[in-house]
């Protein structure tokens, strides 16, 4: 599922598969306009609207504050037919001290965010008022390709106007955890990749003093940035080449 807009200008437009055709927002407004009508609801009601846009007969599933019928309705409308299901919110939100990592999770769970699903378990935590890394300092590598802290922050970072998106609904900072996700990226990589400052001057084609003085003023340009994440999406992309190298490999020595 993919959030393509927002309806109304607030509500969450997720579609299934957003390389499909999906039904342009103001038609999903009229349809939306004319199923909260009938059950004498209002725009603040609703919390999201889900779209099964790759079946031939547009299902539009709406998650609404407030009560609701138990069966399902089909609203004919002038320009074709909708099938539209819904569900009652559950409202999960609690005091600050009690909202965990868990809760995210199922909440991702809910919106078949599977990607955030596993970065919260591997490496997210909650301690009732802000999200924070909770992977062990020596496991803290998140700028070496293709380890699972790097390949997570990549998701975490992606999605993060989504992880707001649900923090906010806790009541839960996330300020603190995008600081430790995006650490000073030169002493990082150096860290993580044991690397000298002149070494990664080199592999970049920048020059030692440079990389010096950004290093230990933290101040780091944009185009330096870039420089070093091209690095290492170069380095990720070899070593899937080189265990694929090696896969083929083996499986041509069983077949032969």
């Amino acid at each position: 599922m993919a959030q393509v807009g927002k309806l109304f200008n607030s509500v969450p437009y997720i579609v299934r598969d957003q390389e499909c055709v999906y039904t342009d927002i103001p038609e999903v407004e009229e349809v939306i306009n004319d199923f909260l009508s009938n059950y004498m609801l209002k725009i603040d009601n609703l919390v999201n609207v889900y779209s099964n846009n790759r079946d031939d007969q547009t299902n539009f599933h709406i998650k609404v504050n407030g009560n609701m019928p138990e069966e399902s309705i089909c609203v004919d409308l002038n320009h074709g037919n909708f099938d539209i299901t819904f569900e009652e919110y559950k409202e999960i939100k609690t005091k600050s001290s009690k909202v965990n990592s868990l809760m995210f999770i199922e909440e991702f769970k809910h919106r078949e965010e599977n990607d955030l699903v596993k970065s919260f378990e591997y490496m997210i935590g909650c301690d009732g008022k802000k999200l924070f890394c909770s992977i062990l300092k020596e496991k803290f590598n998140i700028y070496k390709p293709n380890s699972k802290a790097y390949l997570n922050r990549l998701n975490l970072l992606e999605k993060k106007d989504l992880v707001l998106e649900v923090a906010q609904s806790f009541n839960i900072s996330i300020e603190d955890l995008y600081i430790q996700l995006n650490p000073n990226i030169i002493k990082q990589v150096c860290k993580d990749l044991h690397l000298t400052y002149k070494r990664l001057a080199a592999e970049i084609g920048y020059k030692p003093d440079t990389i010096n003085k950004s290093a230990s003023t933290g101040k780091i340009s944009e185009q330096l940035k870039k420089a070093i994440e091209m690095y290492l999406e170069n380095l990720r992309l070899k070593d899937e080449i080189k265990e694929f190298t090696i896969m083929k490999n083996t499986l041509n020595k069983i077949l032969s």
